[in-house]
């Protein structure tokens, strides 16, 4: 007699893939840290303190002495202070996607290096100095002037270190034979930062278009720098979206065997 065969049980459909199981989830919070960042960033220099759009540096000193004794100014710092610690968390998304380029490891270093003096001189440096103003009522008029003035000076003089940062990038990207970031968007970030030098005029001019309030100074450079970050920042989306998993440094997550 002939035995019947059972039928070969199916193989199990495969467990679907939990977010939290991705090897890219990592990089992901890292990157959505960025808008939390720029969104708080802009909140405490515009509607909170109004030190953005800047004041003028030959503001009469009563009105300097308002501004610098100003509450809001205690809010706002208090603020940065918890939120300026996501800035180098948006820099490591771009070193990142550097380290997957054809280039020299001494461009991944000079942005890094450049974005820890920046963040020093053009965030922190600025935050003190209208902090400590209005920290305590009855400062002289003419420290609160000082202080203003190293505050907006910090703030928009400081350029250079972000110039050279992102001179750095751009190059990294015009470079690259792995095309991780267009080419265009190199070229568009080297034009974009050479900008910039027309900030350096600001510890000249008191007035006029290359004062740090001026026409050139903020303003030209604030309505190129606004879209390219904006496009900086869905290209580097892009590119973590695309990158091959087998590029990532992470551990396996594949389900383990036991022994």
């Amino acid at each position: 007699m002939t035995k019947s065969l059972a039928p070969a049980p199916e193989p199990a459909a495969p467990r679907p893939r939990r977010w939290r199981d991705s090897k890219k989830l990592d990089q992901w919070i890292a990157f959505w840290t960025v808008p939390v960042f720029f969104s708080l960033f802009g909140l405490v220099f515009v509607p909170l303190s109004w030190m953005m759009p800047p004041r003028s540096p030959s503001a009469p000193q009563s009105e300097i002495v308002e501004f610098m004794q100003s509450p809001n100014l205690l809010i706002a710092c208090v603020i940065l202070t918890l939120a300026f610690g996501m800035a180098p968390i948006s820099n490591a998304c771009y070193l990142n996607q550097i380290r997957r380029m054809s280039v020299s490891p001494v461009l991944r270093y000079s942005l890094m290096a450049g974005a820890m003096t920046g963040t020093i001189v053009g965030m922190l440096f600025p935050m003190f100095c209208f902090g400590l103003g209005a920290f305590r009522p009855g400062y002289d008029p003419a420290i609160l002037a000082m202080l203003y003035d190293f505050g907006y000076l910090a703030f928009i003089g400081s350029l250079g270190c972000f110039c050279i940062m992102w001179m750095a990038f751009g190059l990294a990207i015009i470079l690259d034979q792995n095309n991780v970031l267009p080419k265009w968007l190199g070229y568009y970030t080297v034009w974009q930062y050479v900008t910039e030098l027309m900030a350096a005029p600001v510890w000249i001019a008191k007035s006029g278009p290359f004062a740090w309030d001026g026409l050139m100074t903020f303003w030209f450079a604030m309505a190129l720098y606004v879209p390219w970050q904006i496009i900086v920042y869905l290209c580097i989306y892009r590119a973590i979206k695309n990158q091959p998993e087998d590029e990532l440094d992470n551990v396996d997550l594949g389900p383990r065997v036991a022994a």
